[in-house]
């Protein structure tokens, strides 16, 4: 029985993941994309690691579309670099699983540098072309972040094994495919560069009037939205440095990220944890204590109102290979100020969509910010635009159908 492909996100289960509420990015784009695979006629046998035993070993989540989960190492999370000892025996088992089920593949598509040894290992094995999504390079981390980057070297040698190995590599972007042909001496002919893709029903303009009320904030403010995770490389800190330097009281921001919380806002005994201490330590000391609100993390299906209540959303991160937030909030049309970083100087059009600053300058986003708060009509005709921009360019319909054309140009030539 031929499925076609064969996808390997070892460290991202397409459904929910025991001990993890919400998806990761990885998780989003794996899901979506397999998803809109198998809706334009492809099987997809997606493989991830097993994590529980109450987890099915194998299950169907769309047409086309079914994840199978590999019984190797022990239950529960195993985050990054700690999946590197099993992979030889998660690499060992497919093969004979494939043999019993009577499966057959035209190829292998391998999602984050933890996936890329199994799928040369299949790619060998099985005789078939090898596709490989990086999702975030170490040596672009390392370069940004420096000794705080905390980037193990088994990540660097693996990534250059899978860049010499790969049949074509998927970039996000032109940055992506600069950084790969620069670092990592990757042949540019391998790399197609495909963006990300958002999910246009979940995330669409809703009335900012009731998206405030839903989110209980007044009319009579500028609020700036930040969704993200709530680490050091995501800018969190320029934000709330940005917000002091503008100084003035009617410009407030709505921080929806951290663990998941089911209350329309935290309070300051929730703030006092991890991973929020940090950071209203910084907004008591720059005296917003009335400016900025919390929300904690909130599932893909409520963050809608939160950028379409917004004036503007903010992504001020250090690096993102391609910034799924900000897509998800040009999808709800809000303008976007985004710093000047990898993905998102190619994401957010600048003077179209939005605008950007140098990563790490809350000098510069603090201008950013007065300029739309000073210039409503401006801010008005860019969030007209954003919608329209991302139909255009990154609906998941049009990305699967550049990776099914990818997918078909290797079989093709492996046929040949």
């Amino acid at each position: 029985m031929s499925r076609e492909i064969a996808f390997l996100s070892l460290d991202g289960d397409p459904l929910t993941v025991p001990g993890r509420p919400y998806p990761t990015r990885q998780n989003l784009y794996v899901t979506e994309l397999s998803r809109y695979l198998g809706g334009i006629g492809l099987q997809i046998d997606l493989y991830s690691r097993r994590k529980s035993g109450q987890q099915p070993s194998q299950e169907e989540y769309s047409r086309g579309t079914r994840v199978i989960r590999i019984p190797v190492g022990p239950p529960g999370e195993i985050r990054g670099e700690q999946i590197v000892p099993y992979l030889k025996d998660i690499a060992d088992w497919i093969p004979p699983y494939q043999i019993k089920q009577g499966l057959q593949y035209k190829l292998v598509h391998s999602h984050s540098y933890l996936s890329g040894p199994v799928g040369i290992h299949l790619k060998n094995t099985w005789g078939i072309p090898l596709v490989h999504t990086f999702h975030s390079l170490g040596l672009v981390e390392e370069e940004i972040f420096g000794p705080n980057s905390r980037i193990p070297e088994i990540r660097h040698k693996i990534e250059k094994l899978i860049c010499h190995s790969a049949d074509r590599i998927i970039a996000a972007n032109n940055q992506e495919k600069m950084d790969l042909e620069e670092l990592y001496q990757v042949d540019p002919e391998i790399i197609t560069v495909i963006p990300s893709g958002v999910n246009l029903k979940i995330f669409r303009p809703l009335s900012q009037e009731e998206s405030r009320r839903e989110i209980a904030f007044p009319n009579d403010i500028f609020l700036i939205t930040y969704a993200g995770r709530l680490d050091e490389r995501k800018g969190l800190d320029i934000l709330l440095k940005a917000m002091q330097l503008a100084d003035n009281p009617v410009i407030q921001a709505v921080v929806v990220g951290g663990p998941p919380s089911n209350k329309p806002f935290l309070s300051r005994a929730d703030l006092s944890r991890e991973p929020y201490q940090k950071y209203i330590t910084l907004v008591d000391e720059y005296g917003l204590e009335n400016q900025v609100t919390f929300t904690g993390g909130k599932p893909q299906d409520q963050l809608a109102p939160y950028y379409c209540a917004g004036d503007v959303t903010v992504v001020p991160s250090q690096y993102e290979p391609f910034s799924i937030p900000a897509l998800e909030a040009l999808a709800c049309g809000s303008c976007v100020i985004a710093s000047r970083s990898s993905g998102l100087k190619s994401t957010v059009k600048e003077n179209h969509v939005g605008t950007l600053f140098e990563p790490g300058s809350a000098e510069q986003l603090a201008e950013k910010i007065k300029i739309f708060y000073d210039q409503p009509e401006l801010k008005k005709e860019l969030r007209e635009n954003a919608r329209p921009y991302v139909e255009e360019n990154f609906s998941w319909m049009s990305v699967a159908q550049e990776v099914r054309g990818v997918y078909q140009e290797l079989i093709e030539q492996a046929g040949s």
